[in-house]
């Protein structure tokens, strides 16, 4: 017997989009232009699963999901909602009405798989023949699991791409630095007796402005291709310690060395190393709703169950604001002393470590749908900086400041495993 779904949205075009993206899974697909449409078709039919736009004329799709909810005949059919809106907030609004789900607006044929195998409407991945959990492995089998050895290679390489990118950057600042304009011709030129500015004087001038300008150029370059290359070294040897801990984790023997707590020891490490996001970035956005997706993916096929634990961190930057009184990074050069604002305050701080896009939110739902893996997430605000701020004085730059707030711009990811679960184990592996 076919599964049909029924998809509510004001938008033809919308309409037309989702249903070819079922009809990809064998999906029959029903539409109706609003939501007084749906009710009346839910008089008559009873779909397998509802996508209910939000925004729509007349009743909106929370006020319809309400509706479907209270009544007993259709309180039981899954209501996945869809909607430009992002963040917790939404989400939180629309789970504690009755939905199954919160997608984005524009519609990824992955995400609509994802939802129909949580939703069992389409085969998900091999059922095992006995129990609902896979049967437990033997440490060295979790020790030598491809699937955890391929996410911690993912975060490797992630991290020395950033790496990479923070050396080259570096070295390009440095050289665009040193092409900055000589001193204008007409500009006074210290020790340089008048006389000789006179026209009698031109060629001795001329002489001493371009020696004055060279040596401007070369001290300048000197000093901040040295800046440059001292960054470069720590850049590069924390590169060389990757790759020597990276070859070290992902060989299996000093994994199973370590026992099962070690793989997971190995595992956090690799994602915290990739745990920081930029000054205006969302902390927990699409890109980190893919790893953590990926993470409870091989975790549950290593048989894990337990707790994800998410802590996001607030940097204190030093900030400056724009012309509409938004809040910018201060100039590097800037002495720190002189910035508008230091960081947030605790309230605004824990807040910011809230965010979260409407990606993330759903994969986190979908994810761990039938599996023995939860994700709790937690704003620690600006409290514990893993590096503690200098005192402000008259020689510290912005710059300097906001290197530290941007390593205390971060999110923590703990494993924590059931008593039961048989990756909790210490015990090394033979």
């Amino acid at each position: 017997m076919s599964k049909t779904a029924l998809i509510v949205d004001d938008s033809p075009v919308a309409r037309h989009a989702l249903g070819r993206l079922l009809a990809e899974h064998e999906l029959a697909a029903d539409t109706a232009p609003s939501a007084e449409a749906a009710l009346d078709y839910l008089r008559q039919r009873r779909p397998d699963v509802i996508f209910m736009d939000h925004l729509m004329p007349g009743m909106d799709g929370f006020e319809a999901l309400e509706a479907i909810k209270a009544n007993p005949a259709t309180a039981t059919i899954p209501v996945m909602m869809y909607t430009s809106q992002e963040g917790e907030l939404y989400v939180g609004q629309a789970r504690a009405l009755g939905a199954f789900g919160v997608l984005p607006k524009d519609l990824k044929p992955v995400e609509v798989a994802r939802v129909l195998k949580a939703l069992h409407l389409i085969p998900g991945p091999p059922e095992p023949d006995q129990g609902a959990r896979p049967p437990p492995k033997s440490a060295a089998e979790a020790a030598d699991s491809h699937r955890v050895k391929e996410l911690l290679e993912e975060l490797f390489y992630q991290q020395r791409s950033a790496l990479r990118e923070e050396i080259r950057e570096g070295y390009q600042r440095a050289l665009a630095s040193t092409q900055a304009p000589p001193p204008a011709a007409g500009a006074a030129i210290s020790g340089v007796p008048p006389k000789l500015l006179g026209v009698s004087g031109l060629v001795a001038g001329a002489l001493v402005l371009v020696a004055v300008t060279f040596a401007y150029l070369y001290f300048n370059a000197n000093r901040l291709l040295q800046d440059a290359t001292e960054r470069s070294s720590e850049l590069i040897a924390s590169s060389a310690e990757l790759n020597a801990a990276s070859a070290q984790v992902l060989s299996a023997q000093p994994v199973r060395a370590t026992g099962n707590g070690g793989l997971l020891d190995a595992v956090e490490w690799a994602m915290n190393l990739a745990g920081g996001y930029a000054f205006d970035e969302v902390p927990l956005d699409d890109n980190r709703a893919q790893v953590i997706g990926r993470l409870v993916q091989y975790l549950d096929d290593a048989g894990f169950s337990g707790t994800i634990a998410i802590e996001v961190h607030v940097g204190q930057f030093c900030m400056n604001f724009d012309a509409d009184g938004v809040p910018m990074l201060a100039p590097p050069n800037q002495p720190a002393g002189d910035c508008l604002q230091i960081g947030w305050s605790p309230a605004e701080a824990t807040a910011m470590g809230r965010r979260q896009t409407l990606a993330f939110a759903n994969t986190v739902a979908t994810a761990t749908t039938d599996t023995g893996i939860r994700v709790a997430t937690v704003s620690a605000g600006s409290d514990r900086p893993a590096i503690e701020y200098p005192l402000l004085n008259a020689y510290l730059t912005a710059d300097e400041w906001n290197e530290i707030a941007a390593a205390n711009h971060r999110v923590d990811v703990r494993l924590v495993p059931d008593a039961d679960s048989y990756l909790s184990s210490s015990e090394a592996a033979p």
